[in-house]
Parts: C-alpha cells; sequence; structure tokens
C-alpha cells in the first residue's frame, strides 16, 4: 500500500464527517494537519486504505472565552494558539509551548486535537493541559463525552477514544493573578526539537508572599505518558520557596517519573535533569510573582 492508493474522505461540515466516520469506523483513520499521520502512513507505523480528512472543518477552529472557562476548538494549529491574544492573556503556558513545536511550518499546520490524538508522551502541548487540569470533549453520532484529561490518556499511545469518535474541543479553566503557569522543555538542540523532557507548572499563590497555597507539576517524556508528579506537589503546598527547599521537590518529582532509554537520552540522564527543570521553571514564576507584586 503507497500513499497513492489511499482514498481521502473530505466531508464539509461536522455531521457529515461524523456520518461517514459512524459507517466506516472499521476501516478508516482521522488526518488533520497531517504532520504526524504522513510520517507515520510512509514509516508504515500507520495503515489505512482510506482517510478521514477533517483539515476543512472550520466549525472546529475556534478559540474563544465563555465566563472562566477557555474553549479551544480541536482544529486550532500551534500558530492559532501562538497568536491568540486570549491565551497570551490568559493562558500563557499553552502559548509557550506551542511557540517550542517544530518549524514555522509545522506549527501552521499541525492542530492541538491531532497532538493529543498522537498519543505521545513527548507531545509538548500536553503537559500544560495536565497541569490547567483540561477537559477533552468528544463526539460521535449518539452525543458527546467531556473526559478529564488525566483518564483521557490510558496508556502509552493509548487514549480513550472509540473508533466512531473525534475529539472535537478542549476547555480549561482561565489563569488570573494570584495564579500563574510556565513551560520548559529540554532538547538535543536549540530549535526543531522532540522533547528529552519538558514541565509545566500551574501555581496559586497564597496572597502577599512567596507561598505556594496549591500546584500542579506535569512532566512530559519521563514515563509512558504525562504524570502529574504528586508527591512533589503536596511537598511544596502551603510552603514558603526557598532553594533547599525547591531542589528537594526536584528530586521527589525525580523518583515519581519512570522513563526509557532511547535515541535521545538516557533514563538516568532523564530523571537527572527533572531537579534541574522544576528549579528554573520554579524561579521562572517566583520571579513573575514578585514584579506582578511590586506596586
Amino acid at each position: 500500500m503507497t500513499l497513492s492508493n489511499i482514498a481521502v474522505l473530505g466531508p464539509k461540515n461536522l455531521s457529515e464527517a461524523l456520518n461517514l466516520l459512524h459507517e466506516r469506523s472499521d476501516t478508516v483513520k482521522l488526518i488533520a494537519g497531517g504532520t504526524d499521520a504522513i510520517i507515520q502512513l510512509k514509516d508504515r507505523t500507520l495503515q489505512t486504505k482510506e482517510l478521514l480528512d477533517i483539515s476543512r472543518l472550520d466549525e472546529l477552529r475556534y478559540i474563544r472565552r465563555e465566563a472562566s472557562t477557555i474553549r479551544v476548538g480541536a482544529l486550532s494549529t500551534y500558530s492559532d494558539i501562538a497568536e491568540s491574544s486570549l491565551l497570551n492573556q490568559s493562558c500563557h503556558v499553552l502559548v509557550e509551548a506551542s511557540k517550542m513545536i517544530g518549524s514555522l511550518q509545522i506549527q501552521n499546520r499541525a492542530t492541538i486535537g491531532g497532538n493529543l490524538a498522537n498519543a505521545s508522551p513527548a507531545g509538548d502541548t500536553i503537559p500544560p493541559l495536565y497541569a490547567l487540569a483540561a477537559t477533552i470533549t468528544v463526539q460521535n453520532q449518539n452525543g458527546t463525552r467531556h473526559i478529564p484529561i488525566e483518564r483521557f490518556f490510558l496508556g502509552y499511545r493509548k487514549i480513550d477514544l472509540r473508533p466512531d469518535e473525534l475529539i472535537t474541543e478542549i476547555s480549561f479553566d482561565t489563569v488570573e493573578r494570584p495564579s500563574d503557569t510556565a513551560f520548559l522543555k529540554l532538547g538535543l538542540r536549540e530549535g526543531h526539537f522532540i522533547s528529552i523532557a519538558n514541565i509545566a507548572l500551574w501555581v496559586q499563590w497564597s496572597p502577599g508572599e512567596t507561598r505556594i497555597s496549591d500546584m500542579r507539576v506535569a512532566l512530559g517524556a519521563v514515563a509512558p505518558v504525562v504524570i502529574r508528579a504528586r508527591k512533589c506537589e503536596e511537598f511544596l503546598r502551603n510552603r514558603t520557596l526557598e532553594e533547599e527547599a525547591i531542589w528537594q521537590a526536584g528530586e521527589i518529582a525525580s523518583g515519581e517519573s519512570s522513563p526509557i532509554t532511547d535515541i535521545r537520552a538516557s533514563a538516568e540522564y532523564r530523571r537527572a535533569v527533572i531537579p534541574s527543570l522544576l528549579y528554573k521553571a520554579m524561579h521562572t514564576l517566583i520571579e513573575s510573582h514578585r514584579a506582578w507584586e511590586r506596586p
């Protein structure tokens, strides 16, 4: 089977796409931006005789705010996210992650829904969505399901998505002071790299001091799925931040990881860099918080 022998179905709207997916769920595979799927087809890690191309469904490409909730359509590209004034004001962690993914050409084409469906533990937008406690909305002909992101990922490259469903939306609460977020990734070179490890933080500060009242720490590329470092979170919660405490928290987070060795890095190296990533991300947030508190 070559790419030229694959039939491509192009629905005009979401209703038509769901009908086709219902009729052909046993044979058809979804494609959105195609930045991962085309490579997988060439490598034969993805095999199909039919593709359902949903890239033209503009009804799934939006970024909007409703009350305190931000809703992002699944076909929003990384460029859409990076350039969104709404997200730059109220969700910087997702903007930063989107800016670090691949080249500009990839950012113009790849979609956030595709990144979720690809289910790579190194996917850069996934840790920010964990840190934001996002909800994934999926839909088929029979209705809609809303799935907390930590329940959406079932294992390595496995997600809670039925053969006749597609991802339609990602939603999460706005990030407003005294809350703040940060994202960092580590790779083999400066540009267009796949993460060796990455981290996303959401922190809620206690009023008037550098003390964490609540937080979420999400680690990517250091386990079969993105993980929440809950022991690290518990250690830092209600604690005034000092150098020793931050390094201790990093060691705790490292102990919660279960990385593998691959062509990019060894498991030992991935564990070793987690404390440094947490340290740098926490200091970014501390400086941001102090700057905000200054009169």
